[in-house]
């Protein structure tokens, strides 16, 4: 599948024109060596989100945690992926990573809505429709 059919993929699927726009901003060449460190990051951003809600913040835990992990899962298979795919996957992490995006994830009670659109329009453009509908039935 090439970039082109990837992004048409992502673009055509349920992202409003801003989501899409800021989604594809991010879309960077990245070696599979790189996405596996990326798991990482999720890992770390998906604890700042836990400690917020400690502290008494509203946000959206119950969606969080899965875009998180259908993001991990995905980057498991980084190997797979090919150089399209790693770069579609690589804008789906920043997107995720990037507190203000669409709508602000640390600032609203639906902060997290945004990120799971783009994660689930990637997962399903990657072939993973069973994460896609997952997260979709959250939304």
């Amino acid at each position: 599948m090439s970039l082109e059919d990837i992004v048409r993929a992502v673009a055509e699927g349920a992202l409003s024109e801003e989501e899409r726009l800021g989604f594809l901003d991010l879309c960077e060449a990245r070696a599979a060596e790189d996405l596996l460190t990326d798991r990482d990051r999720v890992r770390s951003y998906l604890g700042v989100i836990e400690h917020g809600v400690e502290d008494g913040n509203v946000l959206e835990l119950e969606l969080a945690e899965p875009t998180a992990a259908a993001l991990i899962l995905l980057l498991d298979r980084a190997a797979e992926w090919s150089y399209a795919e790693r770069r579609v996957l690589a804008g789906a992490v920043e997107y995720f990573l990037r507190n203000e995006d669409t709508d602000a994830d640390l600032n609203s009670m639906h902060g997290f809505d945004d990120d799971a659109r783009v994660v689930a329009a990637v997962a399903e453009a990657l072939g993973h429709d069973e994460l896609a509908q997952r997260l979709n039935q959250r939304l």
